[in-house]
């Protein structure tokens, strides 16, 4: 679903670029590997000019000028699950190389939290990572975090907070949605939640071969969202990077370009700038 070409076509500013090792594969080693291969993979576009990687605020502020006139998309570098990380001071090398958001869990639980298909709470391992972040400047992202896990991380963790790419579980009743108490939570945080136009996301009776859905079936994600949050805290989360293609994207949903059919600038970008010019 994603590619260089399509992001640009759109006009697609920024994007949060995704460091992810599916923690059911390989081990602790492997996984660590994985990441950086990643990680020289996004510098190596950046030095051929396709990409700007912005590692700190000064970056963003110059993407924003220079971007209007080159069109060269800016990476915001998150990591997807701390299982990569052995210890909370395996961070801080990322963080030198431009990380700046962290989910702590990805699916399972870990040593520092459970996560939406293993349950559990938050560990003095991932509190130990949580300080870390808040002293390192990454922001922690609840996306496919525990319920549980996720009310202590927000209780313990006192820097900025988001949702990347989760649904209302008002409407898809699993774990891996936020509650609208989360859903108000992040919002009294001052974080956004990015909305993800996949269909399992969607309608709890889709499956994979039915028919697309239709965009209505977005739009009451959506609307949830906004009448708990406000319209100025719910954003575009695509994970169109998650392992799946058109079939399971609802209808009208081709390229990127036809993203702008989902929202206004706010939803599409300006909300997460302005989340992102907080903090960054």
């Amino acid at each position: 679903m994603v590619t260089l070409p399509s992001l640009k076509e759109a006009g697609v500013a920024l994007a949060f670029a995704t460091l992810f090792v599916d923690p059911r594969e390989g081990a602790q080693e492997d996984w660590e590997e994985e990441v950086y291969a990643q990680l020289a993979l996004y510098e190596a576009w950046e030095r051929r000019g396709l990409v700007r990687v912005l590692r700190e605020r000064e970056d963003l502020l110059a993407h924003l000028e220079r971007f209007p006139q080159d069109g060269v998309l800016g990476l915001v570098l998150l990591l997807e699950g701390a299982h990569a990380l052995e210890a909370p001071e395996d961070l801080r090398p990322l963080r030198k190389r431009g990380l700046r958001l962290l989910s702590l869990t990805w699916a399972t639980g870990n040593a520092y939290a459970g996560g939406n298909a293993e349950p559990g709470p938050l560990t003095a391992k991932g509190r130990a990572l949580l300080e870390a972040m808040a002293a390192l400047g990454v922001a922690l992202d609840l996306s496919h975090l525990a319920e549980e896990a996720a009310w202590e991380a927000l209780r313990v963790y006192e820097g900025p907070v988001c949702a990347t790419h989760a649904n209302c579980r008002a409407l898809v009743p699993s774990e891996r949605h936020l509650s609208d108490g989360l859903l108000r939570a992040l919002a009294g945080r001052e974080g956004v939640l990015g909305l993800v136009p996949f269909n399992a996301f969607l309608d709890p009776a889709w499956k994979r071969g039915m028919a697309r859905l239709p965009l209505e079936a977005f739009f009451r994600h959506k609307a949830h969202a906004e009448a708990l949050m406000g319209g100025g805290r719910v954003g575009l989360g695509t994970d169109w990077d998650g392992g799946f293609g058109l079939e399971a994207v609802p209808q009208g949903l081709d390229r990127h370009r036809d993203l702008r059919a989902l929202g206004d600038e706010g939803f599409l970008g300006g909300n997460w700038l302005r989340w992102l010019l907080g903090w960054f």
